[in-house]
């Protein structure tokens, strides 16, 4: 497939493609006669993967060795899974710093919320 197919497929910009392409993240694809590069299924899924992968929050060198996973059997993805339940509980820790992050914003809302202002003194009460 040409790269305005993989394109579609992948739902990534070409540009994108191209630079995945160069920091060695897919599979180099073969060249036609013309010189126009020729993608395979292959590509589709490691694209797929990496911005699965760039979602989630990975580093493109968490993902580079990552990517072997992909055509590896099941039991050489331990790695793999490690990393994905490390960043899980990263999530995790974050929510839950975000949400005592809010919880302190609604606090203070409610607080300057009944806020006063005392007409003669311009203090607030």
């Amino acid at each position: 497939m040409l790269i305005a197919e993989l394109e579609r497929r992948s739902r990534l910009t070409r540009d994108t493609i191209r630079f995945y392409e160069r920091a060695g993240l897919i599979s180099a694809p073969r060249r036609r006669a013309n010189g126009y590069r020729e993608y395979d299924d292959d590509s589709v899924r490691e694209l797929r993967f990496i911005s699965a992968a760039r979602e989630i929050g990975f580093t493109l060198e968490q993902i580079r060795t990552a990517l072997p996973s992909l055509k590896a059997p099941p039991a050489r993805c331990a790695a793999l899974l490690a990393q994905l339940d490390q960043r899980r509980t990263q999530i995790r820790l974050a929510i839950a710093a975000e949400r005592k992050r809010l919880r302190r914003v609604d606090d203070l809302i409610e607080r300057f919320s009944a806020v006063r202002w005392d007409s003669s003194s311009a203090a607030i009460e």
